[in-house]
């Protein structure tokens, strides 16, 4: 089970009941300005809703367990990417950013109060159970997640390999609970599929990537070689996949990136240290050598996978094909609590080569191509405007103009918003019945070799 995460770079304070007991926690929470009367007041408040609890509530609860939810309390009133995550969470969570980890293989998120699916992981028993993105989880094991916090939800669908989870669903279009059995496994993320594909231009490399996690950039550029072996001769074009990729680890977002462009700016990001503010630009070489590209996106493409697509775009490497992006452009860093987890606490937002946050706005596809035939349907088209607290834009404005981007192939006039309605049902083992990547061959076979301009302001 992985967590829907942030742009991961990388104490909590118990309030005592005695306000000399702060002291030192607040000099490293204000950091210079002393805290003012207000603030000592309100941690008085809390201190006394924690003694009230303590003495009167109808059993004893454990305080760590009062601490650990007034922190995530406190901190998902901020922003809903922000969290505390104890010991174990914290765990959980090196071992899941370094491709390996035990579960269901299932990518979720909280939105409303509802424990939604963004997407089951290819060849995991959420895949082979048939979770659909847009399912919402209504019961783990018969007990209700009304109210259940994400973190929570996620260690109880977590367990030893082998043993059986049953998950009650609200899917779309059917008016019944869906009941599913799954059996826990050992989730390998193999990040990277790669495959030759056949165009009327001639082999077209595809290449899906999944998340962002440390090895990324690494899995990238294996899969380039593996294709340029399998081809036995030149690759019109390479499609990246970025549907459904929740993102991952910014230094990753940062090197996929510059596995495709020679220069330009990638990211910035800005927080509220103007010191700590940071850009990072293209170095390497494109490991394409400027072969046509284009990039899947719709709703789930999201956080590191929105920043390769507007890098990509932006500087004109790429056309875009598919659907609005998700939205999230707020930057997680991780902060370890001695002995006591970590703190996950946005601490900036980033920004596009264009210098536009994509906060709650998202990535724009060039060519904007539906996957159903009934794109009105927005059932499980969830993006960052729909999480509870979510930022908004700080530049309150649409993106300023850019220089011209790649120019459309004539084709690209020809290629419907949506599929047709005798299309056949989406087969994740069949290509020909994907519509968007059956149109972003389409498109690529009518492209010619990229400029090495890049976008400026």
């Amino acid at each position: 089970m992985r967590l829907r995460s942030g742009l991961m770079l990388g104490g909590v304070f118990v309030a005592g009941l005695a306000a000399g007991s702060l002291t030192q926690p607040l000099s490293h929470a204000f950091g210079q300005a002393a805290p003012s009367d207000s603030t000592y007041q309100q941690l008085s408040l809390f201190g006394d809703i924690l003694s009230q609890i303590k003495q009167n509530y109808v059993i004893d609860p454990p305080t760590d367990k009062l601490i650990y939810n007034a922190a995530n309390g406190m901190l998902s009133g901020l922003d809903p990417h922000s969290s505390y995550m104890n010991a174990q969470q914290y765990a959980d969570m090196q071992v899941q950013t370094s491709g390996e980890f035990g579960g269901l293989g299932l990518e979720v998120t909280e939105a409303s109060g509802l424990l939604k699916v963004i997407t089951p992981i290819d060849g995991t028993p959420a895949a082979k159970a048939g979770l659909k993105p847009g399912d919402i989880i209504v019961e783990i094991n018969g007990l209700s997640t009304d109210g259940l916090s994400l973190d929570d939800a996620v260690s109880k669908m977590r367990g030893p390999v082998g043993t059986k989870i049953t998950l009650t669903l609200k899917r779309n279009g059917i008016n019944t609970p869906v009941k599913v059995t799954l059996t826990r496994e050992i989730i390998k993320i193999d990040d990277v599929k790669s495959k030759l594909l056949t165009s009327t231009a001639g082999p077209v490399g595809y290449i899906r990537l999944d998340s962002f996690d440390e090895n990324a950039s690494d899995h990238i550029r294996a899969a380039v070689r593996k294709l340029s072996r399998e081809a036995h001769g030149p690759i019109h074009g390479y499609i990246l996949d970025l549907r459904d990729n929740p993102g991952g680890l910014l230094d990753q977002a940062v090197a996929v990136a510059d596995d495709f462009l020679t220069s330009g700016e990638i990211v910035s990001t800005h927080g509220r240290h103007p010191e700590d503010d940071q850009v990072w630009y293209a170095q390497d070489s494109d490991i394409l050598n400027g072969t046509p590209m284009v990039v899947l996106t719709n709703a789930g493409t999201a956080s590191a996978a929105e920043i390769v697509t507007a890098a990509l775009q932006q500087n004109r490497r790429a056309l875009v094909l598919g659907t609005k992006t998700f939205g999230k452009g707020s930057v997680q860093t991780i902060i370890p609590i001695d002995n006591e987890g970590a703190l996950r606490l946005t601490t900036a937002l980033y920004f596009t080569p264009s210098g536009k946050s994509i906060q709650d706005y998202g990535v724009t596809p060039n060519i904007k191509v539906s996957d159903t035939a009934t794109p009105q349907d927005a059932f499980s088209q969830l993006r960052e405007t729909d999480l509870l607290n979510a930022f908004t834009n700080p530049t309150k404005q649409a993106a300023p103009p850019l220089p011209p981007m790649l120019p459309l192939p004539p084709v690209a006039a020809n290629i419907p918003d949506k599929p047709p309605a005798n299309w056949p049902a989406f087969d994740p083992t069949k290509p020909s019945t994907d519509f968007q990547l059956q149109m972003a061959l389409k498109l690529i076979a009518d492209m010619k070799p990229a400029a090495t301009t890049t976008a400026s302001n």
